[in-house]
């Protein structure tokens, strides 16, 4: 029987993960957040209720003593990390800064602390790191492949560039099976309400139940490369199978608008006149900025990956999902 570890197991990410990992008789081991949110023990209860019930570890990345011991403990076959911290921009100032500096530091040193143990205790297991398309946010070329180069102008960004550099370094230094999976956003029913796609149709959803009368949102010409997120946990579990560790684009190619979200879930739900459901604030301009369509031939050529749903099917499923109050 494998054993694999998952940081960021009740994530979205990683409760895919985890059940594609059961299904194929893995023992899977998780690092669940210390403090847990609303969304993941949802996710905790709905797995539990599928009879998918990780091993849990009370781990700390950013201690490399608890990361040893978590390496000590499994010894797994392969590690899948997906735990990162993400503050979104909100202010200027002082609390902005140090929410920054926690975020960087926690990204860039859990990713160290794992090559690290790997190197020391467990050099067999394969790696795989959850990059981001915000590498390439900066790097003013559209569509992205593995060959652009990473250009990020946030923190947040840098912290996967920095990750990335670190899963690169120790690949080619210490031979490990090492990879980064550029992951394009990506969607289902598991995504916390504060993301978009999941705004979008809970918001909507409440306005033909009469629950609230107006979404409010920003703009609406942000343009996206959507994918559904169990597709792209099957495609890093297809990278940790590789014969040799690279890194891979996972993204479906094709980009939509916010208001494309807007239009597919109110034809769904049966609202004609949507724009009067919708108010966008004011004053609210997108920065100019790369569009981040990602080219995901190298991925669908050397692993045989596919993403499985149109952009219909997807906000389809969301909506099906969340008028039902589900999570699957």
């Amino acid at each position: 029987m494998k054993r694999a570890v998952i940081t960021g197991v009740f994530g979205q990410d990683g409760s895919y993960l985890a059940e594609l990992l059961s299904a194929m008789d893995y023992e899977v081991h998780g690092v669940p957040r210390s403090t847990p949110s609303e969304t993941s023990l949802k996710i905790q209860a709905h797995l539990a209720q599928k009879g998918v019930t990780p091993i849990l570890h009370d781990c700390n990345l950013n201690l490399f003593a608890d990361v040893q011991d978590l390496f000590r403990t499994v010894r797994p076959d392969e590690c899948y990390h997906l735990a990162s911290v993400h503050y979104p921009a909100q202010t200027v100032g002082g609390a902005q800064l140090q929410r920054d500096r926690i975020m960087f530091e926690e990204n860039t040193l859990s990713v160290l602390n794992l090559l690290f143990a790997i190197r020391e205790i467990s050099p067999q297991t394969r790696l795989v790191f959850a990059g981001s398309c915000l590498m390439y946010d900066d790097c003013q070329v559209s569509s992205q492949s593995e060959e652009t180069p990473f250009r990020s102008k946030s923190l947040y960004g840098l912290s996967k560039i920095t990750g990335h550099q670190l899963i690169d370094l120790f690949r080619n230094s210490f031979n490990l099976h090492a990879s980064t999976a550029i992951l394009y956003n990506h969607e289902s029913p598991r995504r916390p309400p504060n993301f978009v796609t999941r705004k979008i149709v809970q918001g909507l959803v409440k306005v033909t139940r009469g629950q609230t009368q107006c979404l409010e949102l920003g703009n609406l010409d942000s343009v996206k490369d959507w994918g559904f997120a169990r597709d792209y946990a099957r495609g890093m579990w297809l990278m940790a199978q590789a014969d040799s560790p690279r890194d891979y684009i996972l993204a479906t190619g094709t980009g939509h608008t916010v208001e494309d979200v807007v239009r597919e879930t109110a034809d769904l739900l049966g609202l004609r006149n949507w724009r009067e459901a919708v108010s966008v604030k004011d004053g609210l301009t997108p920065t100019k900025s790369v569009t981040l369509i990602g080219n995901s031939q190298r991925a669908q050529t050397e692993l045989s990956w596919t993403h499985s749903l149109t952009f219909r099917q997807l906000i389809e499923l969301m909506v099906q999902h969340e008028l039902e109050g589900a999570f699957d």
